[in-house]
């Protein structure tokens, strides 16, 4: 198993950023995509949300919805990309995905979870999770969260990722939900204590090695999530590879250059842009980089760049 996950992250978690993580994590390091709502699957182009690349390595699928019939769908279709297993999000506070039943909200309704994911099992043989906060609108207690995991247990989903905040539905952004209910470690650490047979995750605030190495100590991993983007050499600490943090870089750029005819060039490069750092000329790179909007304009930064070799 896994001692390190990449959180799926909306605007983060495609396939471009995801390789950058397997490049400078190795085999360290399980992979979630950003969340397709079943939704998106049924109503939009599928392929589009879906695709991935062997070179990424074991990647979840995190998907979005409580429609049964679609979550079964989305299931179906999702078994042709390869996924080496798939997540529901029961942790995303935003507007948007309350008024269409999915996220967060669902900590309100545990018996329906456990049907969603008995549907998901149902429908692969590969593992299924839950992604799930503590509590939600201040209803956080211990007890709330533990009731909550048994009504979700009689499902049989035994591996768990827990975001040890409570979500407000109200009064806060999808940002301030990140960041202002406070962390509560103790309960994904006393949930393994008190039922060890669960895999347990621990998500949130996690952003320094001896933190998380500590945190190994009583989950079974740990989760990061603005970690991988705002400190991406974290990930290449952790994942220990013998190469430097400059000469995966490069492989990364080969990768660039290797994909600049992809139509979203924006998203191919964003990963370069924040994990060019450490070095004389770094501020340079990255804001050139970032200026870029043509593949004849990107070549050429990358070929003049002040990164060690």
């Amino acid at each position: 198993m896994y001692p390190y996950q990449i959180a799926p992250m909306m605007g983060w978690t495609d396939k471009h950023f995801r390789y950058l993580m397997r490049v400078l994590g190795g085999d360290q390091f399980l992979l979630f995509s950003e969340m397709v709502t079943v939704n998106a699957i049924a109503y939009g182009d599928a392929h589009r949300y879906l695709e991935k690349s062997d070179i990424e390595g074991d990647v979840v699928l995190q998907i979005g919805g409580s429609n049964l019939q679609r979550v079964a769908e989305s299931i179906k279709q999702a078994e042709a990309y390869n996924y080496c297993g798939y997540n529901l999000n029961v942790g995303c506070p935003s507007d948007r995905v309350q008024n269409a039943k999915i996220g967060a909200c669902l900590m309100a309704e545990g018996k329906l979870v456990a049907k969603i994911l008995s549907v998901m099992q149902d429908h692969t043989d590969k593992p299924v999770s839950i992604k799930t906060r503590v509590g939600i609108d201040g209803v956080d207690s211990y007890d709330y969260f533990r009731s909550f995991v048994d009504e979700v247990l009689e499902s049989g989903c035994h591996t768990w990722i827990v975001h040890a905040r409570d979500a407000w539905l109200k009064g806060l952004s999808p940002r301030q939900n990140r960041s202002i209910p406070p962390l509560r470690y103790e309960y994904p650490y006393r949930l393994k204590q008190e039922l060890p047979h669960l895999h347990v995750s621990l998500n949130g605030g996690l952003v320094d090695k001896e933190t998380i190495e500590g945190s190994l100590e009583k989950v079974d991993a740990v989760m990061l999530g603005r970690a991988a983007y705002q400190n991406p050499r974290l990930i290449h600490e952790l994942g220990g590879l013998n190469e430097s943090y400059e000469s995966l870089l490069h492989t990364y750029i080969q990768y660039i250059h290797e994909n600049l005819n992809d139509l979203q060039l924006r998203r191919l490069i964003a990963p370069l842009v924040i994990a060019l750092m450490g070095y004389h000329g770094a501020k340079s790179d990255r804001a050139r980089l970032a200026m870029c909007r043509k593949p004849s304009e990107v070549r050429m930064v990358l070929d003049n760049l002040s990164l060690p070799q």
